[in-house]
C-alpha cells in the first residue's frame, strides 16, 4: 500500500499541490485552514496591505506562537523549584525526628 497522497491546499489565493504521507493529511489541512483564517482576519483588520505583508504577518504570528510554546515546554525552572521544595521538606522532616 502506498502511504503517499496527492493533495491541493488552498492558502490565500493560491493552490499548492503536495505529495504527503497519508498520516500528515489531517494536520496539514487544519494548518492551512488556520493560516487562511488568520489571513482573512488580517485582511479585515488592515484592508490596504499587500499579499506579501499579510503572509509576513501570519508567519510572524505563527513564529511567535512557536517560541511561546517552546518556553512553556521548558520544565527546567519547575524542576529546580521542585527540587528546592523537596529539599526543604526533607530538612523539616529530619528536624522533626
Amino acid at each position: 500500500m502506498d502511504d503517499k497522497l496527492k493533495i491541493k491546499l488552498l492558502i490565500g489565493d493560491a493552490n499548492y499541490p503536495m505529495i504527503i504521507d497519508r498520516a500528515d493529511e489531517e494536520v496539514l489541512r487544519e494548518a492551512a485552514k488556520r493560516v487562511n483564517n488568520m489571513l482573512n482576519m488580517y485582511r479585515e483588520t488592515f484592508p490596504n496591505l499587500s499579499k506579501e505583508q499579510y503572509l509576513a504577518m501570519v508567519a510572524l504570528h505563527n513564529g511567535a506562537m512557536n517560541v511561546q510554546k517552546e518556553g512553556m515546554n521548558n520544565t527546567a525552572p519547575f524542576n529546580e523549584r521542585l527540587k528546592r521544595s523537596v529539599g526543604l521538606i526533607e530538612e523539616f522532616l529530619d528536624k522533626e525526628k
